[in-house]
């Protein structure tokens, strides 16, 4: 398991097809969700049109909150989406990107372990428009969580 230092970059607008599930926030290590993962079997099933993707929205930082998840493939226009699937989006801006490297499921707890030291060291503000996931290979988490621009410029003198 590889991880590599944060990085913030301008995202562009970017659309996710697939199917969506309400998850609730679980702690960190807890990453069994039997209806995300029938989503992904389903997903799988079909054979996606583009790169395996993610996105989240809706968050709370509260626990015992929820939060949805898109499950599917990046699209680049409305064409790519699927029969029965939906489309979501994360808004273009400042992203900080996340990038792990493993075996499931350490992959999945290694870049949250990420996120929450990111966020515990004061690294990221988190702006809660969304984040989106992208699997370069069965081995490779790239996660861009939405920030204010402050995290990037305050803390890091850029």
């Amino acid at each position: 398991m590889r991880s590599q230092k944060l990085q913030f970059t301008e995202l562009g607008e970017t659309f996710v097809g697939g199917l969506p599930v309400r998850s609730p926030k679980r702690p960190l290590g807890m990453l069994r969700d039997s209806n995300l993962e029938r989503a992904w079997s389903a997903v799988l099933r079909q054979n996606p049109p583009g790169q395996l993707a993610a996105i989240y929205t809706d968050y709370s930082e509260d626990a015992g909150s929820f939060c949805t998840q898109v499950v599917g493939y990046r699209c680049r226009s409305t064409e790519d989406v699927m029969r029965g699937h939906v489309l979501a989006k994360v808004p273009s801006g400042l992203y900080a990107r996340f990038v792990s490297t493993g075996e499931y499921p350490d992959v999945v707890h290694n870049l949250w372990q990420q996120v929450r030291a990111a966020e515990a060291e004061g690294q990221i503000d988190r702006a809660a428009t969304g984040a989106y996931e992208c699997y370069p290979n069965a081995y490779r988490i790239d996660l861009y969580i939405a920030v204010a621009p402050e995290s990037r410029s305050s803390r890091h003198g850029l």
